[in-house]
């Protein structure tokens, strides 16, 4: 837990920048762009990602420079990926998991 915790720092700004640049301002305005999204979708009880939210923020904020060469594509594209992929993952080791429970043997 405490390396973890000793690491982030470092874990948020090398996966921040490779999406776009940052810099405390623009993280600060990152932050609370996906802080007002998850409030708002919670006051309409929408379910929502945080890591969806601050993914958004990146990327929005990283478009305000002007050019689309300030955002990594091919990174947000493959964050993108992996959200969809999670769910069709998740539910097949769960499906596997629970057919290996009940299939198993009864002493």
């Amino acid at each position: 837990m405490s390396y973890s915790v000793f690491r982030l720092e470092e874990l948020l700004g090398v996966m921040g920048n490779k999406i776009t640049y940052h810099s405390p301002s623009r993280g600060s305005s990152m932050e609370m762009g996906a802080a007002i999204t998850v409030l708002v979708f919670s006051q309409y009880s929408l379910p929502v990602s945080t890591s969806m939210c601050i993914t958004g923020a990146t990327v929005g904020v990283g478009l305000c420079n002007g050019t689309l060469k300030a955002v990594n594509f091919q990174r947000v594209g493959l964050l993108v990926f992996s959200w969809i992929m999670t769910i069709p993952v998740a539910g097949t080791l769960g499906g596997v998991l629970m057919g290996l429970i009940l299939n198993a043997p009864h002493f």
